[in-house]
């Protein structure tokens, strides 16, 4: 049945073929998966679809040839050929390499670059322009690489031209795909090393959370004025001591005797991460309600050191939000460091797995003792919230007993 399949028959199964096998693939005719393909992959690109989807929808489409001798055999690449919205689904990795000349992808390099998806075929192209650029690639070359770049070694970044901040923000595009740590550095710090190009507030909302790949010593040179002017940072992914400097730089930023505590705390939210401990309780005391989710992105020895007081002050409205959440990792390892007549305080049914450790003195003594020589045993009841107990003796207390007993013994009757 899927051999008597047509262009507009694929084309009527909506988005279904991005999730299609080689083995659907393959039995479909060529020329029909050509012409479909024109229409579809068009279609995708327009909608922003992912470049991991299209990746594997042209791989799995192209159909499997049997190797042939040395050349290129499928026909040399064109702008014409280029132009064709289904390129380059005629050409495989091999004969993609024999097919592309220099000069031909010197000239056609974005619209090359915006077709083609597969890693393969994109580190062929970046082979390729550093032989067209031995010098190093200009910037608006380099602005056009889109999700090319992302396959590029930090050997070839480092024969990238990135000046302009209009480069690295064609770098940064998140529609392009994410960046590993040790590149977008690299791409950051290659900026930096132009004369009169600075981490200013245009150059952070082209960054965004790209800015955790950067060493502290660069993030202090970001200025306030310039987190001020910029969006919110996205700091999930930054080290506590990351996260520190850029807390410390956004106070300063936000600071001001003429902003209310709900202003200050919507604007430094963000950063919150870094606050330490005076600053977190200081804060519960102006009347903010922080919610769950910025309560979670609290460093985690901050947390640990707030009261259930501090708590019912911070959340404010949100409170009851910490039972509905009572199993997010802050919040939980938070709880469990508490008593259960403290949680009790906030009203909202919150439990805690902290051990309760409550003594006992049992005492046993031989007929005509002297009372004030009688053994003592000091027990121990552990109690947790579910009821359960264990009696257990000290090896300290047990060794104290003990030698009161041989003494007794000593004693003259």
């Amino acid at each position: 049945m899927v051999k008597t399949w047509n262009k507009q028959t694929l084309l009527n199964l909506g988005d279904l073929p991005l999730y299609f096998t080689g083995d659907i693939w393959g039995q479909i005719r060529s020329r029909t998966k050509r012409r479909f393909l024109r229409t579809f992959l068009r279609q995708l690109r327009q909608k922003k679809t992912k470049k991991s989807k299209l990746k594997k929808l042209v791989r799995e489409a192209r159909t499997r040839r049997i190797k042939r001798g040395a050349g290129c055999t499928v026909g040399n690449i064109t702008q014409v050929t280029v132009s064709d919205n289904a390129f380059p689904f005629d050409y495989d990795q091999t004969q993609f390499d024999l097919c592309l000349d220099i000069p031909v992808l010197r000239d056609n390099l974005n619209s090359i670059c915006e077709k083609v998806d597969e890693d393969d075929f994109q580190k062929i192209i970046l082979t390729k322009l550093n032989q067209a650029f031995p010098s190093g690639v200009s910037d608006d070359k380099v602005q056009v690489l889109g999700s090319v770049s992302r396959v590029a070694s930090l050997a070839d970044i480092s024969k990238w031209n990135i000046t302009k901040v209009d480069t690295l923000a064609a770098l940064m595009k998140a529609d392009d795909g994410s960046w590993e740590a040790a590149k977008s550095k690299a791409i950051i710090t290659k900026y930096l090393a132009t004369s009169g190009n600075s981490l200013g507030s245009t150059e952070l909302n082209s960054i965004g959370s790209n800015v955790c790949s950067l060493d502290t010593s660069t993030l202090r040179t970001i200025t306030p004025d310039s987190i001020r002017n910029a969006k919110p940072l996205n700091v999930a992914s930054c080290s506590s001591e990351q996260k520190r400097v850029l807390y410390e730089i956004s106070n300063m930023s936000f600071s001001s005797p003429s902003s209310s505590s709900n202003t200050y705390y919507n604007l430094i939210r963000p950063y919150l991460g870094g606050a330490r401990l005076s600053d977190i309780v200081a804060l519960s005391t102006t009347n903010i309600s922080m919610d769950v989710n910025t309560f979670e992105s609290l460093d985690p020895n901050v947390t640990a050191g707030l009261t259930v007081a501090n708590v019912k002050l911070l959340v404010g409205m949100h409170v009851q939000d910490l039972k509905l959440f009572e199993n997010a990792t802050q919040v939980e390892n938070w709880r469990n460091m508490q008593t259960q007549a403290d949680l009790d305080i906030l009203g909202v049914g919150l439990t805690t797995d902290r051990a309760t450790v409550m003594t006992t003195q049992g005492s046993s003594s031989s007929a005509g003792a002297n009372p004030t020589t009688v053994t003592t045993a000091q027990v121990v009841q552990v109690t947790t919230s579910d009821g359960a107990q264990l009696a257990r003796y000290p090896m300290s207390i047990f060794v104290a007993a003990l030698l009161t007993t041989v003494l007794q013994m000593l004693q003259p009757v």
